[in-house]
């Protein structure tokens, strides 16, 4: 009997090279997710502030879709913008025409400079004052600087829960 050669050592296999993860955007709120142009607001409907989704409502919590740093409060603390870290810049912004309602229904968890996690509460807001203001209570994201964009793929559709992954961002 001949003794078995001993296996030789396997070569090192290559690493594949995957594509650039993206970074993944979570729903801002429970509701029902639908395309940005089916949003009841012409401006976010022709993405002329950028391309998104909009979220109609069932909780009252507003997460942060995205992680990054908060680099705009709007004064009717209807709106909250967040940067990236990547660089892009986006917006968070409930209802339509509620800048009207000068804050009311908003309670704000976050100010100007504050950086979050996506999934962290933002803003608390009593959609029923909202609805009984007569404006729509869709929440609205959108991606606000497109030229840094490679990718931005919403894959949710229908009923979302809030801090669920819908979507992936990959920049530039």
């Amino acid at each position: 009997m001949t003794a078995a050669k001993p296996a030789a050592a396997p070569a090192p296999a290559a690493k594949p090279t995957a594509p650039a993860a993206g970074e993944t955007i979570l729903a801002p709120v429970d509701g029902a997710i639908k395309p940005v142009t089916e949003v009841p607001d012409e401006t976010f409907a022709a993405k002329i502030l950028g391309d998104g989704f909009g979220v109609v409502p069932s909780s009252t919590t507003v997460l942060a879709p995205v992680s990054g740093k908060v680099t705009t409060v709007a004064n009717a603390h209807h709106a909250v913008g967040i940067t990236t870290a990547g660089g892009v810049e986006v917006l968070v912004h409930i209802g339509v025409d509620t800048v009207q309602l000068n804050g009311a229904p908003f309670t704000l968890k976050v100010e100007e400079g504050q950086t979050v996690k996506a999934g962290q509460p933002v803003i608390d807001v009593d959609f029923d004052a909202i609805k009984a203001a007569g404006k729509p209570t869709d929440v609205i994201v959108v991606f606000t600087n497109p030229a840094l964009i490679k990718d931005l793929s919403i894959t949710a559709a229908g009923a979302v829960a809030a801090g669920s992954p819908v979507g992936t961002l990959t920049t530039k």
